[in-house]
């Protein structure tokens, strides 16, 4: 039988904790049982949600110059409609402008929307200006009095020629029309917080008003004051008709006999639902629509299928626990305990106030693998004093008790520093998913480390006998492994070994320079490259000369800095440079709408498209334009250059950041401008990858020196700290090397990887390690040591990597794509940690731990304290 814990710490720890655990089993059983109770209605209340500003790096000089200029140039939440026409050659038809004008009005009157920065062929800011021979002529582009009589569309296809919106808000080919919009963070009427799901739902609804041949009426079952059975509470697009949808609640307004409004909620079980045809229908269009709101109700539509995901790595796991330990009921012991660390977990969020992001769904199934790695840890033990030493399942829970509380809590512990180090990356989203994790991290310590041994006290063996023979059948199986890897602690071995894990160090370190920070692809990389929202952004941009992806640069300069030509002029060199910048659409500025005004005057005469040097002229340029439309502020002061790029990749970015930068360099010292970076989506994404780069290093060292103080705590030794150390830093490199391979970036989504890589790693060191150096210090040579070690606990280690990293190759069926690559990602990682703690830290052990001086000195202080028990 192997020891108990060893150290001052440990004893005192396990003789206060034991009584609780297992001297009132039913006591504590109660307790954590309306616990959990609690826990289950604080997770059922939890909402999922994100928000825009969590996205930013508020601290970064881009979004300061952002939030600064956000109110008079709009900010990055921006939502685009692309209409557009299947079967005409152009939009100039009566179908075509009736359902883009009826699309405006419902992206202006959106919840959350800024109306102010609502922009189509139909809102007033959009203008027109011509010569005639009277002198000058503009106006709307389209009237208010508009009708779509063939001479009124003849004479809105001309004003769009003459607006120079062609690649703007008209497709580049006439087939097509753009709408623009912009969403605020609170509700501009009700003063909240926008709830982006629901928003999400509201801009697909807008979709399927035009596109749905069908609308859906919901009818009451029975009365509700003020309405009665069979009224109509709500009219949709969208087949609402689901699994779920009985368990929904729809929001209602109703109007009371008083004439006051009464809303309420009504769940989807109290309604049917009606089919009627679809007034607005319209076959020959289609709707793109991207934004990032469009991104979170996407990715929060696959929620449900993350959660079949979750149960399937559950039934996997449990399926081959059933066959380590040879017991169905067994196996659910440990893997119940996991889903209450995962419900404690959303119960913690929800009870301090947070709500789980789209972005985030995949933590609750990281604490789920670290939950499992360690209950199959508790329940490998407590099978080994079963089976090897025939204890009864009360004496074998207090025994694996009293060997693995601490080496497990001091593990979760090290867990909590990894995760602990993100909150450094000054982003909220990555801040939130470090809070969530060490949420389901204290779970852990409860659930795994208190009520596993409690319930396992309690376990049943119908047929002991069978029940010993599978393990002995299961360790014989295993035996030629032990044998065999146990040479490793052999000196020939030994050092072959290292030698080897030092040129893939080196290999794989030089590999990983190659890795970017921020996006590698087209497009969504949350989504799979052919998802409806892919494709929309796609044909945005392949038919129009802009898209969602813009990245505003702000000039800077005096009051009335739009009539000094050298402001305009450098201002317009500005956007000229940028243009012929590889990765760049277009751009829009001021001075290149002025020059359009002044070439006007020049009966537009090629050789007077200029910007005219007196300020007299510049005046007329600029009067066209006011400060609603975006292009100046008030006081002319600040001029905004909208770049809109290719794509979001970073390259694209790192290149327009460059040539930015390359430019203001090139400015004498006196210039009278000063280009700011930056607003725009693409300047947040510059903002983001600038801080990812930044705090990157920081975050790694800070994980490696707090898993380093944690374990150098636990075993007050420094060879603890390198055995277990470098087999992390191997896969920690390693997995950088595997992110270029597959053509994934450090970003938001994946910055966690690092430290959720050394968590898993830890684990398995921290216990391979505690078992080895017990072993040593009851007199067995190194090899025996090992041996025994791989017995007790490698076995476990081996199943764990094996069985989590079999459940995550099932996330390659997802159609969420960064759950794709964090499937492969996190199968290689199990597999490469259980590979490395079982390889690497024996060959390390051969030099650093001396097991004639670890016994010897054990040997002492056992004497020692044998002489003070007698005295």
């Amino acid at each position: 039988m192997h020891s108990e814990a060893q150290g001052k710490f440990s004893k005192l720890f396990v003789r206060v904790t034991e009584p609780i655990v297992f001297g009132h089993r039913g006591r504590t059983l109660a307790v954590l049982g309306l616990v959990t109770l609690f826990m289950v209605w604080e997770a059922l209340h939890l909402k999922i949600d994100s928000g825009f500003e969590k996205q930013l790096p508020l601290g970064h000089p881009y979004i300061q110059v952002f939030k600064q200029y956000e109110k008079e140039f709009g900010g990055a939440n921006l939502v685009l409609f692309a209409v557009t026409e299947k079967k005409e050659k152009d939009i100039y038809n009566p179908a075509f402008m009736t359902t883009l004008r009826a699309a405006t009005d419902s992206v202006t009157f959106l919840p959350g929307t800024d109306r102010a920065r609502v922009s189509s062929i139909y809102t007033p800011d959009v203008r027109y200006l011509e010569v005639v021979e009277d002198g000058f002529a503009g106006g709307n582009v389209i009237s208010a009095d508009f009708t779509p009589t063939p001479e009124n569309l003849d004479k809105v296809k001309a004003n769009v020629s003459k607006a120079g919106i062609i690649g703007r808000l008209v497709a580049n080919d006439q087939r097509g029309a753009m709408i623009f919009s912009e969403l605020l963070e609170q509700d501009p009427i009700t003063g909240k917080t926008i709830d982006y799901i629901k928003t999400a739902e509201l801009i697909e609804e807008i979709r399927q008003k035009y596109l749905s041949p069908k609308m859906y009426e919901l009818k009451l079952k029975a009365d509700r004051e003020p309405l009665k059975a069979g009224e109509v509470v709500k009219r949709v697009y969208k087949d609402p008709r689901g699994l779920l949808f009985r368990f929904k609640t729809i929001d209602v307004d109703a109007q009371a006999a008083d004439g006051s409004n009464q809303f309420f909620s009504i769940a989807g079980s109290g309604l049917e639902i009606g089919e009627i045809d679809n007034p607005t229908y319209n076959p020959d269009i289609d709707i793109a629509i991207i934004g990032f709101a469009k991104v979170v109700g996407d990715v929060a539509d696959s929620i449900i299928e993350v959660v079949g995901f979750f149960g399937l790595t559950l039934l996997l796991t449990w399926f081959l626990l059933t066959l380590y330990t040879g017991s169905a009921l067994i196996a659910l012991i440990p893997l119940s305990c996991a889903v209450l660390a995962v419900i404690w977990e959303l119960g913690l969020l929800h009870l301090f106030g947070y709500a789980l992001d789209p972005f985030g769904i995949l933590v609750p199934f990281l604490v789920l693998s670290i939950g499992v790695s360690h209950g199959i840890q508790i329940t490998s033990f407590w099978l080994f004093e079963v089976a090897d030493h025939g204890l009864a399942s009360f004496e074998a829970s207090r025994a694996t008790y009293r060997r693995l509380v601490v080496p497990g809590i001091s593990a979760v512990l090290t867990n909590v520093v990894g995760f602990g180090t993100i909150l450094l990356v000054p982003i909220g989203i990555v801040q939130e998913m470090a809070v969530n994790a060490m949420f389901g991290l204290i779970a852990i310590i409860f659930c795994k480390k208190m009520l596993l041994p409690c319930l396992l006290s309690y376990a049943k063996i119908s047929n002991p006998v069978e029940f010993r023979a599978h393990q002995a059948r299961r360790d014989r199986w295993f035996e030629p492994a032990w044998n065999a890897i146990s040479k490793l602690t052999l000196k020939p071995y030994a050092i072959a070994t290292i030698v080897l894990a030092v040129g893939f160090y080196l290999y794989s370190d030089h590999v990983g320079k190659q890795l970017k920070i921020g996006e590698l692809h087209e497009g969504v990389p949350e989504l799979r490259p052919d998802s409806r929202y892919n494709r929309d952004s796609k044909a945005v941009v392949d038919n129009f000369a802009i898209g969602v992806d813009v990245f505003k640069v702000i000039a800077e300069s005096k009051a009335d800095g739009c009539i000094d030509h050298t402001v305009v002029d450098n201002i317009d060199r500005f956007a000229w440079r940028m243009e012929n910048t590889p990765g760049v659409q277009s751009t829009l500025s001021l001075p290149k709408v002025q020059k359009k005004v002044f070439n006007s005057y020049g009966e537009s005469n090629p050789k007077w498209n200029v910007l005219p040097r007196e300020s007299g002229a510049l005046v007329i340029t600029v009067q066209p334009f006011p400060s609603s439309t975006g292009l100046l502020n008030e006081n002319c002061s600040a001029i905004p250059v909208f770049i809109f790029t290719a794509d979001h990749k970073a390259e694209t970015i790192d290149g327009i950041v460059a040539a930015i930068d390359k430019f203001n360099t090139e400015q004498p010292a006196d210039s009278p401008v000063q280009f700011k970076l930056a607003t725009g989506n693409v300047g947040v994404m510059a903002a983001v990858n600038d801080v990812v780069a930044e705090t990157e290093p920081t975050v790694l060292f800070w994980v490696y020196a707090g898993i380093a103080l944690c374990v150098f705590i636990s075993f007050r030794t420094v060879s603890s700290v390198i055995c277990i150390l470098f087999p992390l830093a191997l896969v920690s490199v390693m997995s950088y090397a595997v992110m270029v391979w597959l053509e994934i970036g450090i970003k938001v989504s994946t910055l966690p990887v690092a430290a959720f890589a050394a968590g898993i790693g830890v684990d398995y060191g921290i216990y391979i390690y505690s078992v080895l150096e017990e072993c040593v210090k009851n007199g067995m040579s190194l090899r025996d040591a090992y041996k025994t070690t791989l017995h007790q606990t490698g076995k476990a280690v081996v199943f764990t990597s094996l069985a989590l990293a079999g459940s995550v190759c099932t996330w390659l069926f997802s159609g969420l794509q960064f759950q794709v690559d964090m499937g492969v990602l996190l199968t290689i990682m199990f597999l490469a940690n259980a590979v490395a703690a079982v390889l690497l830290l024996p060959a390390f052990a051969f030099f650093l731990l001396k097991p004639e001086k670890i016994a010897a000195k054990a040997a002492k202080e056992a004497a020692a304290k044998a002489a003070a028990a007698t005295k």
